[in-house]
């Protein structure tokens, strides 16, 4: 059978699961006799798979998965951590909620989530997978067991707030990567946060607007390759509104903050390249539980039109395009958007545990139960979140 193989093709040697010791791989151990062994026994046992057939099942692993099978032999490790597989794993992850208050010890009594009584001062990200309504953990490591809350997400990156304005730190939960990085200006009340990402340079970029006691709105910006702040012109306060109204959305090499939810008839965008505030005018006005949303990397207005109306425009080129209409038989306007993708729509309600997902194809409407929070406004402090392989240093889908 070897010789009906195509030459010059790349094949690697992959034993069977039964021919593999279990608890061999489950070790995370480092040690050279161990990657020995292991190198041993996928050269000598088992079946040949190609590299391609192997890419292909393994972008259908979770990241934690991968991060445990890069420890397996050199192949595994070249093959998971190869800027082409990590963009393509990237663009199939499973989107997550994260909650912002996300780290919890012993001494806290209202996590919904157990703590093993045998690391009783562990702290962990908490996440709710969308289409279960489960929660789970992620544990942090042992040096950020101080972070305080989750400020925002982007491409699995997660930037989060040190105690006692010691810093900041961007990490990735999946691989537990991270780097900490300076505050900037500190000693305001009013202030928000938003993390960006350029297709073209591959670097990332944190804004911070914050309200002085003249209400003037100041910007800096954190760029994480040279991991410096510098000041830029800050928004009209004006056109720009409350700061803390509602959590701004990364999209299409920009940020997007909806300065009101209700009666708002524009949108403040600030570009990644020229760090400029911009007005974009909205195609219809606001109402209350109106929000923005990034929908397969474009940026979305989601729009409750009238009581059983739902409408969800994409901004192309400059243009809003009506792209989507939910009709529902009952009142929807307690219906508040969290997120989408491009085949389905998460929204909260009001005053309920339940996460709705509407399938744009179908058109159907399906509520999962997140009544394990036990509280109702949980979803609400709720972000979502992609679990993937991407750092900072990716050059991610340039």
């Amino acid at each position: 059978m070897r010789d009906r193989w195509p030459r010059g093709k790349k094949w690697l040697k992959l034993a069977s699961v039964e021919t593999i010791p279990l608890e061999l791989l489950k070790r995370s151990t480092t040690s050279r006799e161990t990657n020995e062994e292991m190198d041993d026994i996928l050269e000598t046992k088992g079946n040949w798979l190609p590299n391609d057939l192997l890419f292909k099942v393994f972008l259908l692993l979770p990241a934690e998965t991968l991060c445990g099978l890069r420890c397996v032999c050199k192949s595994l490790l070249n093959m998971i951590n190869s800027p082409t597989f990590i963009e393509d794993h990237f663009r199939q992850s499973e989107t997550v909620l994260i909650t912002q208050n996300s780290f919890h010890e012993k001494k806290n009594v209202r996590s919904p989530f157990p703590l093993p009584s045998d690391k009783p001062n562990e702290c962990y990200f908490h996440f709710w997978d969308i289409h279960s309504g489960e929660g789970h953990k992620a544990c942090m490591p042992n040096n950020l067991r101080n972070i305080n809350s989750v400020l925002a997400a982007c491409n699995g990156l997660v930037l989060a707030q040190i105690r006692n304005n010691e810093g900041l730190v961007v990490i990735n939960p999946s691989t537990r990567n991270h780097i900490r990085v300076p505050l900037g200006t500190i000693g305001f009340v009013k202030e928000c946060y938003g993390f960006m990402f350029s297709h073209f340079t591959g670097v990332y970029k944190v804004a911070h607007l914050f309200l002085d006691v003249s209400r003037n709105i100041h910007c800096e910006i954190l760029n994480l390759t040279t991991r410096s702040w510098h000041a830029v012109d800050g928004p009209n306060p004006e056109e720009f509104g409350s700061i803390t109204t509602n959590r701004c959305v990364s999209a299409v090499g920009a940020l997007y903050w909806l300065p009101k939810s209700d009666g708002c008839n524009h949108v403040i965008s600030l570009g990644f390249h020229d760090e400029k505030f911009l007005t974009v005018p909205l195609p219809i006005s606001s109402t209350k539980n109106d929000r923005l949303v990034e929908i397969g990397g474009s940026l979305s207005f989601i729009t409750h039109a009238t009581l059983n109306l739902i409408q969800v425009w994409i901004l192309k080129s400059g243009n809003w395009l009506k792209r989507y209409s939910i009709n529902r038989l009952y009142d929807i306007t307690g219906f508040v958007p969290l997120c989408a993708s491009t085949k389905e729509m998460f929204f909260r309600r009001e005053g309920c545990p339940l996460l709705h997902i509407y399938n744009f194809e179908t058109e159907e409407m399906q509520g999962v139960n997140f009544e394990s929070t036990k509280r109702n406004d949980d979803l609400q402090f709720c972000m979502p979140h992609v679990k993937s392989l991407v750092s900072w240093d990716s050059h991610l889908l340039q």
